[in-house]
């Protein structure tokens, strides 16, 4: 019997998830798109393209394979924040064919303004809710971590890698 709970409650839980996460993803980044599009004039992909290159991706070759995007494509992308003035090009001393990427100055106040931006519109969402609310977000956010998140070691589902979901504290 004891069984059958765990399986209900399995599919209750599975339910909930599929129900919930993207919903509430859907809204949290129509607000992380509202915020670059109106006050930094960048589309939501720019904005993540600006985010992984922050966090590592310095070629054209890095994003493309990151973004699963053509190199053309994100070579185009690139020009256009190479020419709003967000992102560096450099080639590589040793080898004239290696060319790296940075974000200027001015794309790391974009991200790190619309990420305090953001946090500020999730805590106001979240104000009305008690601490024990807040922890029990905290908790299941905990478990949803190690549950999914590749790097966590307890499993992923097929298709994903550690670049297509955001580590925890990296979120800027």
């Amino acid at each position: 019997m004891k069984s059958n709970n765990n399986d209900t409650a399995l599919a209750k839980t599975v339910d909930s998830v599929m129900e919930t996460l993207p919903a509430v993803w859907d809204c949290i980044r129509s607000n992380l798109r509202s915020a670059a599009t109106k006050k930094f004039g960048i589309s939501l992909e720019q904005f993540h393209t600006l985010r992984h290159i922050r966090h590592g991706c310095s070629s054209v070759k890095d994003l493309a394979e990151t973004r699963q995007i053509s190199r053309p494509a994100i070579s185009q992308a690139v020009e256009v924040l190479v020419q709003k003035g967000l992102v560096t090009r450099t080639r590589e001393t040793e080898d004239r064919r290696c060319v790296k990427l940075a974000l200027t100055p001015y794309a790391r106040r974009v991200l790190d303004e619309n990420f305090e931006e953001n946090c500020a519109w999730m805590a106001e969402r979240m104000a009305n809710l008690d601490g024990e609310q807040l922890g029990i977000v905290q908790k299941a956010m905990e478990i949803l971590k190690t549950t999914f998140l590749p790097e966590s070691g307890r499993g992923s589902s097929p298709g994903t890698t550690p670049a297509a979901a955001p580590k925890a504290g990296a979120s800027r």
